[in-house]
């Protein structure tokens, strides 16, 4: 059939040109032959002529032979001119084929020299040069396919990547569209928004419990309570632990609904949080060191709190009341034995009530003292549930603008209570011994929030109990001080044996001259306490023994190990303020997952500078559209339909 119709092509194009000779080789491969004529008006394009596509058609490369006042060549050896690098010895391609100049031999009969050209042709399509052309040529065109699929993959890329760096901002997205970046045609709306940051936290989330689980770092558990804007009971889990062998660092891990906020409902979405992110159970047993949580009844309960609950699930687990809530609970029970102080924070907390419910007094109150002003307002109470340093900063500015109070305080008569209690002198004592004792807990408390902490550090502060001041005599300097300092050693006070092994690794705690032996049996403790090479460790220790200013490297998984211990939940109380900038009024709506999300970005996440979003969108376009896709429905900048007459002139 492929025969027949061949000859039937070639008798009909003899019949229209005489100086028109198409010679085909009877043994061809799939494709089409483009013949190429001279009269405009027959030949003005390329006629097609399909080929047979039975294997034995395959095994031969179809090429074309032109045939132009009796010239004939090859057009693949003309597109390709060299074989390049497949040249072999002996093999070059024919000028003569490549430049069209072979032409029929004799000048017999046309059946004879049709039959002589088809020779011709057969010889030179099975040729070594021949068959190294039609490799090239493939390869070419591979190379041609392949440029242009990573040209239009890395146009793909480039939009969508724009559209991950302004994700849940659809406003942004057009302005920057308006001012000219290809931002695609999809992917604008709120929906792809969630679904972009969803997939970001969950591939940034995937990639560091991946490199933790595979270090083997010792895990640190934090985790703390609060209800968020909506009213739902929430816990934020974060960890802490060794990235790449580096210094331990904090990370935000997950904001979790709490569906009851007995023990046995954090346990269980403790255990969950840390499953459904990676850590299985065999692990945790084997590098799950620390677990702080805050100091609620729920979770130190002795009985059935959740420190309890997690110790008798994973022995070896050491749990860390949080230092600042230790200092929190010395206060308060200083404040409470000492029934002095009471009518100090009444007198605070009434200027709040005063000031903070009608606007005319707060205006006034503002232009006296501008300071006491923002101060109370920002703050309301002191030595309540807030921490040490926050009741500081309200005594701070009471003390500094006493002078203005008491003028502000004469200028109205219903003022007059306040200020006889302003000018009395037991207050101006009550002032001054908050005052410093306060700004003395607030520079501890400050220290312990710091996220670089130790627990070998927060030793060094068990020295900071306040001392009797001969200056505040008058005002029972036995009662309030005393007090404060006995509960600071009642709540500070450490004695579990592992802080006591720990302290070994502080320098400044050795003797002059320490044996080479020295520190031997704590390191045995805490090796086996928390699953690390005792050999190890001890080589570690004598090394830094013989030099006590080097680090040595047999020594950097339990040092490791040891600045993973968290000193306080600090970093909760951050990850609730995140939450409450994120969950505004007019973003109550959002989901506790949505919520976490965000967190995870903005806790985690690289600054924008250092944010390299062709790693999520490579994985995104897996199972997504990328933002230029065409199937589905096209986004545009909308314009408001209401229309003002300003706006021709702006």
């Amino acid at each position: 059939r492929v025969k027949t119709e061949t000859k039937y092509n070639c008798r009909l194009l003899y019949t229209y040109s005489p100086v028109l000779l198409l010679c085909i080789n009877q043994w061809c491969s799939p494709g089409y032959m483009w013949v190429y004529g001279i009269y405009p008006l027959i030949f003005q394009s390329a006629l097609r002529i399909p080929t047979s596509k039975s294997p034995l058609m395959r095994t031969i490369q179809w090429y074309l032979c032109i045939v132009c006042l009796c010239f004939t060549g090859c057009l693949v050896c003309s597109s390709v001119n060299s074989v390049g690098i497949n040249k072999e010895q002996g093999v070059s391609l024919s000028i003569e084929w490549m430049n069209f100049e072979i032409q029929v031999s004799g000048q017999g009969r046309r059946t004879t020299s049709l039959s002589a050209l088809r020779n011709k042709v057969r010889k030179y399509a099975l040729s070594k040069a021949r068959t190294q052309a039609v490799k090239v040529a493939e390869q070419q065109n591979e190379a041609a396919t392949e440029n242009a699929m990573e040209a239009m993959t890395e146009s793909y890329m480039k939009e969508t990547e724009a559209v991950f760096r302004t994700a849940y901002h659809p406003s942004l997205i057009e302005l920057h569209e308006l001012s000219g970046v290809k931002m695609g045609s999809i992917l604008h709306s709120r929906y792809s928004a969630t679904q972009i940051i969803q997939h970001v936290a969950s591939e940034m989330q995937s990639k560091i419990i991946s490199s933790i689980i595979a270090s083997s770092s010792k895990l640190a558990v934090l985790i703390d309570e609060a209800s968020s804007l909506s009213h739902k009971a929430v816990m934020t889990v974060s960890i802490k632990a060794s990235i790449q062998e580096e210094s331990p660092e904090f990370i935000f891990l997950e904001l979790v609904e709490l569906e009851n906020q007995r023990a046995d409902g954090i346990v269980q979405a403790l255990l969950t949080c840390l499953t459904n992110a990676g850590f299985t159970e065999e692990w945790l047993h084997e590098n799950w060191g620390t677990f702080v949580p805050d100091g609620a009844s729920a979770m130190l309960g002795k009985k059935s709190g959740v420190a309890t609950r997690l110790t008798s699930r994973f022995p070896k687990l050491f749990v860390w009341h949080c230092m600042n809530h230790r200092l929190e609970l010395a206060v308060s029970d200083a404040v409470d034995a000492v029934n002095s102080v009471n009518h100090f924070k009444t007198f605070i907390q009434k200027l709040y009530s005063l000031y903070s419910t009608s606007n005319k007094n707060e205006r006034e109150l503002i232009n006296a003292v501008a300071e006491v002003g923002s101060q109370l307002l920002r703050i309301g109470r002191i030595l309540d549930v807030r921490w040490v340093a926050s009741s500081f900063g309200t005594v701070r500015a009471v003390w500094t603008s006493l002078g203005a109070l008491v003028q502000h305080f004469k200028n109205r008569q219903m003022y007059r209570g306040l200020l006889d209690r302003v000018q009395s002198p037991e207050f101006i004592c009550d002032l001054g011994l908050m005052y410093d004792t306060l700004h003395e807990l607030s520079l501890l408390s400050q220290e312990l929030q710091s996220r670089s902490i130790t627990l070998l550090r927060t030793g060094e502060y068990r020295s900071t109990a306040l001392k009797t001041n001969a200056k505040l005599k008058s005002i029972n300097p036995g009662q309030f001080l005393q007090s404060l300092v006995n509960n600071l050693e009642k709540h500070l006070s450490f004695e579990d044996e592992t802080i006591k092994d720990l302290s070994i690794l502080d320098q400044s705690k050795w003797p002059s001259k320490p044996s080479i032996r020295h520190g031997e049996e704590q390191i045995k403790r805490l090796c086996k306490r928390f699953n690390l090479c005792t050999d190890q460790a001890l080589n570690g220790m004598r090394d830094l023994l013989e030099e006590p200013s080097s680090e040595p490297k047999d020594l950097k998984p339990l040092m490791n190990c040891m600045k993973t211990f968290p000193v306080s939940t600090a970093e909760c109380e951050r990850n609730f303020s995140l939450m409450n900038n994120i969950s505004s009024d007019k973003r109550a709506v959002l989901l506790i997952s949505n919520i976490s999300n965000l967190m995870m970005i903005n806790i985690n996440g690289p600054p924008t500078s250092k944010f390299d979003p062709r790693k999520y969108t490579r994985t995104w376009l897996r199972s997504h559209c990328a933002a230029s896709s065409v199937r589905s429905t096209q986004c545009s900048v909308k314009t408001p339909a209401e229309s003002k007459s300003v706006w021709n002139i702006l």
